[in-house]
Formats: C-alpha cells, sequence, structure tokens
C-alpha cells in the first residue's frame, strides 16, 4: 500500500498491481479498498489495477467535512499523479456516484463505467427506509451495530459478504464519527433523474444490480428504457447489495463481455 498526496492537506492510500490498460475500482460508503481486494487479484491478470481508499475512509486522510467535489478531484489527481491518462471505472455503491460524477466532468479519461448497486436517484433513501421498516428491530442501537442486524435483509449471499465485509474491518474499522461525515457529504450528492442518466451516458456504461437489494429501488429503474447503445444494465437473481462478491463468477464474465476481454482462465 502507497499514498500519494492529491491536495495540500490530503492523501489517498491505493494498491497498483497487474498489467495491461488501467482499471480503478472505488469502493461505498463506510468501505475502504479492502472490499476490492478478490476482484483485484482476479482482473490483474488482463489490467493495471488500481484500488484505493476514498477521501475520509480506510488510511486516507479524515476531514471533518467534504463533498462529491472533492471526491472527483481525489480521483482526478490520482490519475493525474500515477500518469494516467484514462481507465476504466468501476464503483460500488457510493463508488459508482463518484465515478459518475468524474465520468460526467472528464469523459475523455473515462475509458467505460461501471455502476455495481448504485442507487443513482437517492443515494440514501433507500437506508433509511429499511431502517424505518425495522425500527422495532433497531431501537436502541447506533448505525453499526444496527446494519449488524440488518445485515440478513441487504445481502442474499449471506457467507460471501459476511467474509467481505470481514476483510474490510480488518484491514480498517471506520469510526462512528467518520461514518457520519461520510454520510452527510453522501447526502449532499446531486441527485440524477432517470433522464439525466441517460442523456449524460457518453461512455460504455454498465449498471448491475440484486435482486434482493433493498438499498436500492428496482422498481423504479426501467431497465428497458435506460438500456441502450452506450448502456446496459443486469440484475443478478441471487444478490443483495454486493452482486460483485455474492455472485462474484457471473460478475466477471459480464464485465469482461463488456470490456470486450473474454474470460479469465
Amino acid at each position: 500500500m502507497k499514498k500519494v498526496e492529491t491536495s495540500f492537506d490530503n492523501e489517498i492510500a491505493y494498491i497498483r498491481e497487474g498489467h495491461g490498460v488501467p482499471l480503478i475500482l472505488i469502493h461505498g460508503l463506510d468501505s475502504n479498498m479492502a472490499s476490492f481486494y478478490s476482484l483485484k487479484d482476479e482482473l490483474k491478470t488482463i489490467f493495471e489495477v488500481i484500488i484505493y481508499d476514498v477521501r475520509g475512509h480506510g488510511k486516507s486522510t479524515k476531514h471533518e467535512s467534504f463533498d462529491i467535489n472533492d471526491h472527483v478531484k481525489d480521483l482526478y489527481s490520482l490519475m493525474e499523479k500515477l500518469n494516467i491518462e484514462a481507465a476504466h471505472l468501476v464503483g460500488h455503491d457510493m463508488g459508482g456516484l463518484i465515478a459518475k460524477h468524474f465520468t460526467n466532468q472528464f469523459d475523455t479519461k473515462v475509458l467505460s463505467l461501471t455502476l455495481v448497486a448504485t442507487n443513482l436517484f437517492d443515494s440514501v433513501g433507500g437506508l433509511n427506509k429499511l431502517m424505518i421498516d425495522h425500527q422495532d428491530e433497531i431501537e436502541g442501537f447506533d448505525k453499526s451495530e444496527a446494519l449488524i442486524i440488518l445485515f440478513p435483509y441487504i445481502y442474499q449471499e449471506q457467507l460471501k459478504a459476511r467474509k467481505w465485509l470481514q476483510d474490510q474491518r480488518i484491514y480498517s474499522r471506520q469510526t462512528s464519527e467518520d461514518s457520519a461525515i461520510a454520510t452527510r457529504a453522501l447526502m449532499n450528492f446531486p441527485l440524477l433523474s432517470q433522464n439525466e442518466v441517460i442523456e449524460t451516458v457518453n461512455v460504455p456504461t454498465l449498471m448491475i444490480y440484486g435482486k434482493h437489494d433493498p438499498l436500492v429501488d428496482l422498481d423504479n429503474l426501467n431497465q428497458e428504457s435506460i438500456a441502450g447503445d452506450e448502456l446496459t444494465v443486469y440484475t443478478f437473481e441471487h444478490s443483495g447489495h454486493a452482486p460483485h462478491i455474492e455472485e462474484a463468477e457471473n460478475f466477471i464474465q459480464k464485465y469482461l463481455e463488456f470490456t470486450n476481454q473474454g474470460v479469465v482462465e
């Protein structure tokens, strides 16, 4: 793990492995780059894979406040410091929002965009609804404790998801204060309408969701209306909020088909 200074008061922790066209993986809220260890190891034989801790997470600099523009600037600076002219971007959860907003501003630096379990239309609404629906079960618990209780509702393949979360916590555990700051920043991310998503698709874009993901309102995701020449949408039948982990083989196959890279041997 190395660090790069993206501004005078901010350092970003990252790992860079493999050879080939650059691929940058961006994790979600209260997560860290360990969430992409397994995917990195699968894809580094084909791509040069970069994973990193976004601002306020993992071993990158913590701040009292930040916003989507800071995340976008960090990604731009990271690419500049690593001499990456353009890359494939994959974002999970909040990481997809960062990748999408970056692409809207710097499309020439993005070879393709993949959004995994990303709620483009209401970034925190799904979690809020889940907590309200199960308020009797989580009453009196803080957010981190509540998420443990709600775990069976969020993920379908629970053994795979549990190991995935444990790997992240071994690497770095988010404090309640850092989580609150990151959540406030996410709540202030600009929301996108379905029309805006379609109109701003200017690079090949793949969207993958889990059928059983309570944090994304699939009823409002009209896949037929948003699919097009530059946009492909899949719903994984046996996944919740982490389809790239819960159905890893299916994800890798779909991703390599999307990027025209064939299948990993």
